[in-house]
């Protein structure tokens, strides 16, 4: 009876609460019973994290739904271990041609950067133009990649994106924002508090930890991810659920972008955990009470993070500058390092406008902004060696993996070609104590692992002795790393030479400068989680790795077949 009453009194209060959605609701209904998800993804948490955030009581509402009917499960990330990649086997079902969160295309000789709305709408045209995502006839809120979702908010890829605005019309977000006051102040509030947090976390880091990271723009990307961000994303999905929209995914960031900055078990890091389990615990009862369809919640992770330190501050300068030395100092190709190309184009297009006219005041603003932007961004994002086209190198690095690509050839090019046009690169590269080893593709297209103690190349189905691939035991179990570690370098789109960051078993080395690193493999970065309602399929199963099988295996089977994107 109590229970009754109280289901009756939350249906009163999320009637009147999302009282301008009521058509949208009773469309979907008329339309006949209708099953979904709800996809709530941590970025970056690893499933050892999650068990340390749990122990520590950050998250009550994860841990009462995992005390009543839903269980936790450890997968094997794919590579590389980044959320793009991850995105699109999750939202279409296939693995490869993304490898890294930033890489060059040696085809057309262009830079794509997974920060860059423009270059991620480039590729997710190329591998997924006319096929029908996961998301088709849903929502999407903060992602990367839209899978091919009807409504598309805060995400960077979309054919079709909206502003939370435009969801819901100028009139109804006025009427929601009245009907919703707390929220409002909460969101004025929580920036405050952030602001002040943050000033007190970077203070105790650099009395604790050895590091000196630039803060970049960082202070303001916490902001708008622990906050801003946060609080909307939880809006559109609950507003969501309540008209029932079929398909529903979201992913909180603000765990990852702290852990890449004070680490994944630090204390600012699992803490800001606490307030995304708030959000989440908004997102459940409304699932108890008024949702709008029948719908599988599942919470997951893409990747998890691995303790790090900056390859500038252990080394003395960055992986860019590292090369960039040899090269001058072995090589005849003149070398030039800078921040990201995205940067330039997007604030000379305002520069080509000022140009064209008298010179004055706004054009000597316009100087002084880009030229202190460039230098702040630069700060933050990482760094792209660019060496001449005659014979030159161009390396991006994202976290503790990185990419290097000899120019002048469209192709990607066998380590032995690399080793002729760049002598005793190769040499340089694998005795660094920064970097653990290197991939690159022999003349036959067979895998070549290179390391300090020496060379090891496979053919299709070849089985190496144990001995042979003792190499990988710190980043760990070598049967289970080695298939992944050679589909993944057998991908056009890497790098001729594929560089994975030194992993001693406790700290890996981040070639950004971060103390938390993901991507490659080594630690925690390779076991994210899931959390499905127990009895599910997938949670008996011995072996989980990749992510097509959640696309295939958990996200598909909850859709109605009209929804369903292979029908």
């Amino acid at each position: 009876m109590a229970t009754s009453l109280t289901d009756r009194l939350f249906r009163l209060y999320y009637t009147t609460k999302f009282f301008p959605l009521r058509k949208e609701r009773l469309i979907r209904r008329q339309a006949g019973a209708r099953h979904g998800f709800v996809g709530l993804q941590i970025d970056g948490l690893s499933a050892p994290h999650l068990r340390k955030a749990l122990d520590r009581g950050y998250l009550p509402h994860i841990g009462r739904l995992l005390e009543n009917g839903y269980a936790l499960r450890e997968y094997q990330a794919g590579l590389p271990s980044t959320t793009p990649a991850a995105q699109a086997a999750i939202f279409y079902g296939e693995a490869g041609n993304i490898p890294a969160f930033r890489w060059y295309d040696k085809k057309t000789g262009q830079l794509l950067s997974c920060n860059d709305p423009d270059q991620v709408q480039i590729f997710r045209e190329q591998l997924f133009g006319g096929k029908k995502g996961l998301l088709a006839g849903g929502s999407s809120y903060s992602n990367i990649l839209d899978g091919g979702a009807a409504r598309s908010v805060f995400t960077v890829s979309s054919p079709h994106p909206q502003t939370l605005f435009g969801r819901f019309g100028g009139l109804r977000i006025l009427l929601l924002g009245l009907l919703h006051p707390l929220r409002v102040l909460r969101l004025a509030g929580a920036t405050v508090l952030e602001y002040v947090a943050h000033q007190f976390d970077r203070r105790r880091f650099r009395q604790l930890r050895p590091w000196r990271l630039e803060e970049g723009l960082f202070p303001l990307i916490r902001i708008f991810c622990n906050v801003i961000l946060r609080e909307l994303q939880t809006f559109g999905v609950i507003a969501d659920i309540y008209a029932g929209v079929p398909a529903i995914y979201t992913t909180y960031s603000g765990y990852d972008e702290l852990a890449h900055h004070f680490g994944p078990g630090s204390r600012p890091a699992l803490k800001n955990l606490k307030y995304t389990d708030k959000r989440i615990g908004e997102i459940l009862r409304l699932l108890r009470h008024a949702p709008g369809a029948e719908y599988t919640l599942v919470i997951l992770s893409d990747h998890g993070q691995t303790p790090g330190y900056p390859f500038r501050d252990r080394f003395g300068a960055t992986l860019g500058e590292a090369v960039s030395a040899f090269l001058r100092q072995n090589q005849q190709a003149t070398v030039s390092a800078g921040p990201l190309e995205f940067t330039n184009i997007q604030l000379n297009y305002l520069g080509e406008e000022l140009d064209a006219r008298r010179q004055g005041w706004r054009h000597r603003l316009f100087v002084t902004t880009r030229d202190y932007m460039q230098k702040r961004l630069r700060q933050l994002v990482p760094e792209t060696l660019r060496v001449d086209p005659e014979g030159g190198v161009v390396i991006t690095y994202s976290s503790s993996l990185a990419h290097l690509y000899l120019t002048g050839e469209r192709r990607r090019l066998d380590w032995q070609e690399v080793e002729a046009a760049q002598p005793l690169l190769l040499r340089f590269l694998t005795t660094h104590k920064g970097i653990g080893f290197v991939i690159g593709r022999g003349p036959q297209g067979e895998i070549c692992f290179f390391h300090r103690q020496g060379r090891l190349c496979l053919g299709l189905e070849e089985e190496p002795a144990e001995q042979e691939v003792a190499f990988l035991r710190p980043y760990g179990n070598p049967a289970a790393l080695l298939p992944e570690l050679c589909r993944f370098a057998a991908d056009e789109v890497c790098g001729d030479l594929i560089l994975f960051g030194a992993y001693d078993g406790v700290e890996i080395a981040c070639f950004d400068d971060q103390v938390g690193g993901h991507g490659s493999v080594g630690g925690e970065q390779l076991y994210p989680f899931l959390i499905l309602p127990q009895g599910h399929p997938v949670l008996s199963r011995e072996h989980l790795h990749g992510h097509t099988f959640l696309y295939w295996d958990v996200f598909l089977p909850c859709l109605t077949p009209s929804d369903s994107p292979d029908i």
